[in-house]
């Protein structure tokens, strides 16, 4: 009898024991499953990473080549002035001085002097005007419409009705927002333009702008 309560005594001890393996066991292989869950917020920010940076790059994009065309009306507006007021015309000022002139406020647009054209448009009176003004969007580079790039440079006289306009080729660097913004080269680029109406105020005559 003591003997089967000896042997009885040794199989709990020995169910004890590997019920404290089995618990160990499951502890050793449950920790390595909860770390793993670790990796699972990397997977996830891997999957809407991409798409996080071209929403934020695409935003930062249109922002600035929106920025970039305010500066642009800014600079056609300032640069205005020195024709409304006979100031041009007395210098004898050249196209190219002019387009420097616009550049010199538009400091943000990237190689103005050789991207940005300039037209600009005198008549006698604002209806007269209304039909020689082109689309800004024929003002620059010709890229196949044969639209010509209509560059012009007549400061008008006192009292005279003018049209400037300036124009810039914007190339985007984030993908797909040429195919919502694009406007010429076959809508890979957006022209960005500046424009301003207004008469000339009644200065005394006897100049005129340069080539």
């Amino acid at each position: 009898m003591g003997l089967e309560i000896r042997r009885g005594m040794e199989r709990d001890e020995a169910n004890m024991i590997i019920e404290k393996i089995a618990k160990l066991l499951r502890r050793s292989v449950a920790r390595p499953i909860a770390r793993n869950e670790d990796g699972v917020t990397a997977i996830e920010f891997a999957m809407i990473a991409p798409v996080f940076f071209f929403l934020m790059g695409s935003l930062m994009e249109t922002g600035i080549m929106l920025f970039a065309e305010y500066v642009m009306q800014t600079s056609v507006q300032e640069a205005a002035r020195f024709v409304r007021t006979g100031q041009a015309q007395t210098a004898g000022t050249t196209s190219a001085a002019f387009k420097t002139k616009i550049c010199d406020t538009a400091t943000v647009i990237s190689n103005c002097d050789a991207r940005v054209t300039v037209s600009m448009i005198s008549r006698a009176s604002f209806a007269q005007l209304a039909t020689a003004v082109p689309s800004y969007l024929n003002v620059g580079s010709d890229y196949g419409a044969g639209t010509g790039s209509n560059a012009s440079h007549s400061c008008g006289n006192s009292e005279q009705a003018v049209a400037l306009i300036a124009t810039y080729d914007w190339d985007f660097t984030m993908p797909l927002l040429a195919n919502h913004f694009g406007n010429v080269d076959g809508d890979t680029k957006r022209r960005l333009a500046g424009i301003y109406m207004f008469q000339n105020e009644p200065f005394p005559t006897g100049g005129a702008c340069g080539a």
